[in-house]
Parts: structure tokens; sequence; C-alpha cells
């Protein structure tokens, strides 16, 4: 009662500040009506004619005044009562939810066709150059070019092995410039270093150079910046729910996305520039380089015969639309994993000795971890699945939405209906998972369960034609620095700090409070030094 009492004051608050007059009153008349329909009607009303069982909510708002900015732990409550398929109204706009492995099967793998788009969202189409980056391109030939060049370029088994040694360079770097700061015992937020390393890992993937400096700022203000845009990405928007308001912005999410996106597109912009000057004065020179040698010039150089879907070679939006994807997607989510799964195995003195055993075992103490020592490392495996099962980066996945009217188990699902996947529910239901709420490793020791979309109840990348392309790489960066963060440092970390497990929530989940450790070399000033 207490989070719909808040959140019915909430939306008071904003409707007072915005509507006036006409809409005022009609807005009170809606509301008034909730409770006298009922009255002289009665019965349990439906959202929709045949839909899953929910909280039928109010006229026009709908379910919003039941709901928080933390819609995953909403929804895992709603389930309890409704079951795991149930339908709300989100405003105006018709929303179903899944809250099993179950249900999910039936929604995300047999009946995938009719499930395939994307929700777009006023802030969703600022910060994705109107829907041409490949995670809210609708599935059709711009979305297969896009992912068939990312995967070739980056994520083929040809491309992920010719990549391995600036992998190590980037994850190795780390670790040395760790090494100095602990001779003064300085603090490292553990987040920040990994997200500024993941981040020039992927500025060499894109532009074949290292943008940020460990020993700078400016990748600390980057990670800011990103984590602004979730936030606005991940917050329930009433322009986008209640279309009347659209022209009102009443909670300034469309300011607040454009004023983020602004210095984002200048970033995107510069790297681009930066790229063509480059190839000019490679021309003036006469010292011509055909050879693609980073996705930058891929997408510059792509050509196709593809004129009826505007294809012949991508525009300047649908380049920066892949690269805000590559930047955003390739470093938030990763760099949040590696400080929840830092935090849960530092809160757990068993699970921390353990996996530092495994890891001495393996590796020894003369030379830093490397990428073939992880298929070697059954404990650390089980406990990076862990880590993803209870702190999935993006706790609704992604939404999609119904390209067409459907039927899921028996109940009618109408056009354009969001669809959210509750994962991050899956992960604390004890119909699915044995005590849920325990952070165990040794769940996953001898099991099949696996991330790659094929096991309904763990799907942190999600699954289908709609699952993280990314996922290889972001799998093996996890375990990666997780692994060699461990081996190389033990860190003492503020109590305060790491027992608060409370999130901040966007599109993705963070830890509130960031962890922070100081590094005591494990290994040999020679490993660091070399």
């Amino acid at each position: 009662m207490d989070l719909l009492h808040s959140s019915i004051l909430s939306l008071s608050d904003c409707f007072n500040s915005f509507l006036s007059g006409s809409m005022l009153l009609a807005a009170t008349m809606s509301i008034a009506s909730y409770f006298v329909i009922p009255i002289l009607f009665g019965g349990q009303r439906k959202n929709w004619k045949n839909a899953p069982p929910g909280p039928a909510g109010w006229p026009i708002l709908g379910s919003l005044p039941h709901l928080s900015h933390h819609l995953h732990e909403d929804f895992f409550q709603l389930a309890k009562i409704y079951g795991p398929l149930f339908s709300v109204n989100m405003g105006i706009k018709p929303a179903i939810v899944v809250s099993s492995p179950e249900m999910a099967a039936q929604v995300l793998k047999e009946k995938e066709g009719m499930f395939s788009s994307r929700t777009i969202t006023e802030a969703i189409r600022v910060v994705s150059y109107d829907a041409h980056s490949i995670i809210f391109s609708p599935y059709g030939p711009r979305w297969k070019a896009l992912r068939r060049i990312l995967i070739t370029e980056l994520l083929s088994p040809k491309a992920f092995e010719q990549f391995e040694s600036l992998r190590t360079t980037q994850v190795h770097g780390l670790l040395k410039h760790l090494y100095l700061l602990s001779k003064s015992n300085t603090q490292v937020n553990i987040a920040e270093s990994a997200f500024t390393a993941l981040a020039n890992l992927v500025s060499n993937f894109v532009c074949s150079k290292n943008i940020f400096d460990n020993s700078k700022p400016e990748g600390r203000k980057m990670k800011e910046v990103f984590w602004e845009m979730i936030k606005v990405i991940g917050t329930p928007n009433f322009s986008d729910l209640l279309p009347i308001v659209k022209p009102l912005d009443p909670q300034g999410l469309k300011r607040k996305i454009r004023k983020i996106f602004d210095q984002m597109d200048a970033f995107y912009e510069k790297i681009i520039e930066e790229r063509l000057a480059e190839k000019v004065k490679a021309q003036l020179e006469t010292t011509h380089n055909n050879e693609k040698t980073d996705l930058l010039d891929v997408l510059l150089s792509y050509k196709s015969n593809d004129k009826e879907n505007g294809l012949e070679r991508f525009s300047r939006a649908i380049i920066k639309g892949m690269l805000s994807e590559m930047f955003i997607a390739g470093t938030e989510t990763t760099s949040s994993t590696v400080e929840w799964g830092m935090t849960e195995i530092l809160r757990q003195p068993r699970i921390h000795k353990k996996l530092l055993l495994e890891l001495d075992q393996v590796v020894g103490k003369n030379r830093f971890v490397v990428e073939s020592d992880i298929p070697k490392l059954p404990y650390l495996q089980a406990t990076v699945k862990e880590v993803f099962r209870l702190h999935p980066g993006v706790p609704l996945i992604i939404p999609r939405r119904t390209n067409e009217a459907c039927e899921v188990a028996g109940y009618h699902i109408p056009k354009h209906c969001i669809v959210y996947v509750n994962i991050w529910g899956m992960a604390r239901d004890p119909k699915v998972w044995e005590n849920p709420l325990d952070f165990k490793p040794e769940r996953f020791i001898g099991s099949s369960v696996d991330v790659k979309g094929q096991d309904f109840n763990l799907l942190p990348f999600g699954t289908g034609r709609r699952s993280c392309v990314g996922w290889p790489l972001a799998h093996r960066m996890v375990h990666y620095y997780l692994a060699a963060l461990l081996h190389a440092f033990e860190w003492d970390s503020p109590p305060g700090i790491l027992n608060d497990m409370s999130e901040r929530v966007g599109l993705t989940i963070q830890k509130d409070k960031s962890l922070l450790g100081t590094p005591k070399p494990r290994l040999q000033d020679s490993v660091y030094e070399h």
C-alpha cells in the first residue's frame, strides 16, 4: 500500500503541475469512473476481451498508479497474485508480463515470429537515431544487414580469435594500472575501472585506438553519461503511455534525453569525421589502403544493390546508431555485471577462497590469467552463471511488441501489445530455483543449464532472433575480468558498501553504492612489471 500510495501521489503531483482546465476535469472524471463502473455493472473488469488475468487498473491511467520505477519488482509481486502470464494496461497501452520459463518458451520460442518487434519509446527513438540501430531496428533487411556485419567482423570464430590479443592487452593493462595504484593504497571504483578498459576494447574494435586513459576522469564521465541515458530509457514515460500529455513532456524525459543525446552524438560525430579526414589524407598522399581494418571502415565503405530498402550505403544515422549500441551495450552492462560479481564473491569468504584455490591451481602465481585458462575453471564458470542469474544486466530483457494479434495459453494478445519478460523475477521464484535468494554457484556444478538462450530459466542475453548479438563477447569478458581481478589482487572493501545490495534502476540495474576496493597484489612484482 505504501508503494501504491506514493505512486498515486507522484502521479497526482505530475498531473496537477501540467494539466489544467478541461484536461484536468476529464482526468478527474475518468478516475472517478473507476469507482462508479464496478457499482453499475458489477463483476471483475478485464483489461481487454479474453485478456490474461491482471489488475484491471484505472480508466486512461491503467495500472500506472500501482507501479513504481522498479517495474521488475512490481511485476514480481503481481505475478504472485495473477500467475506466470498476466496483463496490465500501461496508460492506454496494453501489456503482458511473462514470469515463468514455460511461458517464456511459448512467447519467445514457439511464437517468436509474433513477438519479434520492439517497443519504441520517445527516448529510445532519440538515442537509436529513429530506430536505426540493430537492437531497435524493425525485423527486416536493415536489421539483417547490420547483424550480419557485426557477427562477421567481431563475433565469428575467426574474428573472435583474431581479437584475442587485443582483449588480453586491455585486461592485463588494467591489472598493471591497478598494481601502480596499490603502491599508494589507493581505493578503486571497480565498475569504473572495468568500464574504462571495456570502452577502450570497444573503441579498438570500432576505430582501432584507445579513447580513454585509465589515469584520467574521461572514462568516469562517459560512464555517468551512459548511466543517465539508460536511466531515462528505463523510466516509464507518461508521454509514451498517455499520448494526450505527449506535447507537455510532463516528466521532462524528452528534454533530458535530448541533452544527453547531443553529447553522445558529438562524440560519435567526432569519431566518424576523424576517420573520414584520415581517408582524405591517405588519398592525397597516395597511400591507399583498401583493407577493412575495423568496424567503422566496414560501415563507411558498405555498398549493396538494395535500393528498395534504401541500403545502397549506410546513412550517417545508421552508422552512429551502431556506434551508440557498441559503446553502450559493450561497456555499461558488462562493467555492472563485473561489479555485482565482485560484490557477491567478496561478501562470501567461502566462495572467494574456493575461487582462489582453483585459480592458483590452474594459473599459478607466475603469470596473469589468459583466456585459454577459462575452460579449465569450472567453479569460476558456475559462479559467473550464478551472477547472471541473480543480477541480469536487463531485468525485463528489452521489451518486445506483438506484430499481430495472437493467442497465448488460451488468452487473446492484441496487436502492438508491450511484452515484458521478467527474468529478474524468475531468478527469485522458488518454483524455478531452490533457495533462489542464495548466491550459490554449486547449483550449476554438473548442470547443463547455460546462458545461450536455450534454457528459459536463465536468459540474461534473451533468446532467438532478438537475443543480444554481442553475448559471446560479454560472456567472455565477465569471466575474464572476474578471474583476472580475483587472481591478481586481494581486495579490501568497506563492509558498509560491500554489504549494501540496494539497486539503482534504469533499463539496466546497477549497484546503488558503487563497490570500492583497495587492491593488494597476490603475485610476484615481476608479473605486473613485465
